[in-house]
């Protein structure tokens, strides 16, 4: 009989929808400094219409459509504060500003050009 393993989940990546997606991912690598690791079009002349950008082990989806569905995609990090002054420093569109909160995390928003938010955070170090 075969051995059967636990499933273990290894990563999300959350799928935002835009009516732009030139527009999101000039926002995505000029204003929050992700990299494009992955573009299609449906053929070889066509436009882009789903993007993939990511930054460390952080993967976004982006994909093209006639309305966009604002979500929201929470984003754990280590040097929140120095992430928080680059991309603010790029001109990011800051919703809520860094603070510290009671649960223990230091948080702060931000959303793109179609209000898709990210709300990036980190534990907030005790002692």
């Amino acid at each position: 009989m075969a051995k059967s393993t636990q499933p273990k989940l290894e990563s999300i990546a959350p799928v935002f929808a835009v009516t732009d997606v030139e527009r999101a991912v000039a926002h995505y690598t000029g204003k929050l400094l992700f990299e494009i690791a992955f573009e299609w079009s449906d053929d070889d002349d066509g436009p882009v219409r789903y993007v993939i950008v990511k930054r460390d082990d952080c993967v976004l989806h982006l994909s093209q459509g006639s309305t966009a569905r604002e979500s929201a995609a929470y984003v754990g990090l280590r040097g929140v504060a120095d992430y928080y002054e680059a991309v603010r420093g790029a001109g990011a569109n800051i919703t809520e500003e860094l603070q510290d909160w009671p649960w223990g995390m230091r948080e702060f928003e931000t959303a793109d050009p179609d209000g898709n938010r990210l709300i990036f955070g980190e534990d907030i170090p005790q002692g």
